[in-house]
């Protein structure tokens, strides 16, 4: 599915996009997941418009049509966006992110500042310094705690090349990048998904799109996940999270962090669910952004 944006940064990169939904609405850029691209969002692009927001889903450097950065660091992608925001001539969005999505909406509010909003994050990843935090290590599933382990003993380079090969199989066709997608969600994230029709064809077909050029990308964007020295201290914009019961990637315990370490207003909503709440919570989640930018927006 080809973008139905594509722009020229600076450097000669391409960053590509959908732009979907009401076009005379508030912009909200929608930040993916890993691995993914700008694909997994929810499948009825019909429920943006009805919302009232114009949707902006931006694949991430290295994914679906983006071309990778040679030179990436955390915070390098809200530059793109900032330049993504002057070319639609946009002054002001409010970012949404999902799962590793979050972390770069955070990463990029800090380079927009006042253009962005507010900051919307469902299943966040937290900043790698939430993992010097003992509560917050509790809450995770074994997994994600073995990930945090490795990630004490590994640079980010070498366990970005551990993980690559686990997160997108190989050889991948529709059916296997659906099998996978079903695989990692666990009962309660597939009953996340099956709530919503056409769910998991389109995290299957986002699959396959973020590693369409290779998965050089793929492994440069879980490095970068790993990059400390993020200013949560530069995020001016009201942060709303959300988290799930069963969540073993983004507990409670990331919200509550995260309330802890953001300097401007925090909301954390815990609902009963898990990793792809996302999806169930769509239509309520894009509402609330287009309140919150109408709320916030400068007199």
């Amino acid at each position: 599915m080809d973008p139905t944006g594509r722009l020229t940064l600076p450097d000669g990169r391409t960053l590509a996009y959908d732009d979907v939904g009401a076009p005379d609405g508030p912009v909200v850029v929608y930040l993916h997941g890993t691995p993914d691209s700008r694909l997994a969002r929810h499948p009825d692009d019909e429920l943006a418009r009805s919302c009232g927001v114009r949707l902006v889903a931006v694949d991430r450097p290295g994914a679906g049509a983006s071309t990778i950065h040679p030179t990436p660091t955390l915070i390098s992608l809200g530059e793109d966006l900032r330049a993504l925001l002057d070319a639609l001539q946009v002054d002001r969005a409010g970012l949404l992110g999902w799962s590793s999505g979050g972390l770069f909406a955070l990463a990029a509010a800090t380079v927009l500042g006042a253009r962005a909003g507010v900051v919307a994050l469902a299943a966040t990843v937290p900043p790698v310094e939430a993992y010097q935090d003992p509560v917050v290590v509790a809450a995770l599933s074994p997994a994600r705690q073995h990930f945090v382990e490795l990630a004490q003993e590994l640079t980010p380079t070498e366990l970005a090349g551990e993980l690559v090969p686990y997160l997108v199989p190989e050889p991948l066709s529709h059916p296997i990048a659906a099998e996978h997608v079903v695989e990692g969600t666990g009962s309660r994230g597939r009953a996340e998904l099956d709530a919503v029709p056409g769910a998991v064809d389109q995290l299957a077909r986002a699959l396959i799109e973020a590693v369409a050029q290779g998965r050089d990308g793929l492994a440069l964007d879980v490095a970068l996940q790993l990059e400390p020295g993020l200013d949560l201290g530069a995020v001016t914009a009201p942060v709303r999270t959300l988290h799930g019961t069963e969540d073993g990637i983004s507990p409670p315990a990331v919200g509550e962090w995260l309330h802890r370490h953001l300097p401007g207003p925090v909301s954390v909503e815990v609902v009963d669910g898990a990793h792809h709440l996302l999806f169930p919570h769509w239509a309520r989640i894009l509402r609330s952004l287009a309140e919150d930018l109408a709320a916030t927006a400068p007199s």
